[in-house]
């Protein structure tokens, strides 16, 4: 597994925290008590593993790039920095809004629009980097420009720890529902409410 590899399959881990956020929105509109300690967790995942581990790595794609001659604002690059930046100002937002809300000065419409933000920001800069930027990335660095690379990615993650495990934490935390065939009257709890 290469570089890109491994940015790759983290994508798909953060796309499963972006697919909780995405029903914890729809269900909390729909009338449902969803906690805002979800929207927390969420917050510190896309602070912490998203942009302190995720995001560098791939800054360190983008510095190995940019020695190869391929100018730090130009095009795809500056595109794929903004959004960083962006995603880290979001991530952030979510976070004072969630305080916002425990403490009675937002509704919870507050955390519902941020994370639709993020979700559709991540999901952009996902297509992105896959369809365009990865592809390059691969055309332009050599196997061992790769392996150095691959090698700063093993200390990042050591700082942070394994964001995939960070994944499959909140997501056991709060599990999506699973349709059920419920008789009228019955009522089934969320399983993130009240958390």
């Amino acid at each position: 597994m290469d570089a890109i590899d491994i940015l790759v399959n983290e994508h798909r881990h953060i796309e499963r925290v972006m697919d909780v956020l995405e029903r914890a929105v729809e269900y909390g509109r729909g009338g449902g008590d969803v906690s805002p300690v979800l929207f927390e967790r969420a917050a510190h995942f896309l602070r912490t593993f998203v942009d302190g581990s995720h995001d560098a790595k791939e800054d360190e794609v983008f510095q190995a790039i940019t020695s190869r001659g391929l100018l730090p604002g130009a095009g795809v690059l500056a595109a794929l920095s903004a959004q960083h930046t962006a995603g880290r100002e979001l991530a952030a937002e979510l976070s004072e809004a969630v305080r916002a809300v425990t403490q009675g000065e937002k509704e919870p419409e507050a955390l519902f629009t941020l994370s639709e933000r993020y979700v559709r920001l991540h999901r952009g800069h996902t297509e992105a980097e896959e369809m365009r930027f990865f592809p390059m990335v691969r055309r332009l660095l050599p196997v061992d420009v790769m392996e150095r690379v691959r090698a700063k990615f093993a200390r990042i993650e050591a700082t942070h720890g394994p964001l995939a495990d960070a994944a499959d934490a909140l997501e056991l935390a709060f599990p999506l529902p699973v349709p059920t065939v419920r008789r009228p009257g019955s009522v089934r709890a969320h399983p993130w409410v009240g958390r």
